[in-house]
């Protein structure tokens, strides 16, 4: 994931994103991050390698009724594997 965009569209409103792992394991990319109405925020200078069964969530809370958009973009990459021929 090379891109994700988060704009807070409705009043104030904390933002959590986080990276659940496949594996079980979990990274708080962005924690309690207050926004106001019209905030936004892009993560756009690195790379998230994503891995089968891997999810990232974006949780609005704090509002009573949060309107959070959300636009990430990714490059899916297919790794063949070679034959092992001897």
């Amino acid at each position: 994931m090379n891109l994700l965009y988060v704009v807070n569209v409705i009043g104030n409103t904390t933002i959590d994103i986080e990276w659940d792992r496949a594996d079980g394991s979990h990274m708080h990319i962005l924690g309690s991050k207050n926004m106001s109405t019209g905030d936004f925020i892009q993560l756009s200078d690195g790379y998230i390698v994503l891995e089968p069964g891997d999810a990232v969530h974006v949780t609005p809370s704090s509002n009573a009724s949060p309107h959070v958009d959300v636009l990430c973009t990714v490059e899916e990459s297919f790794l063949p594997v070679r034959p092992n021929f001897a």
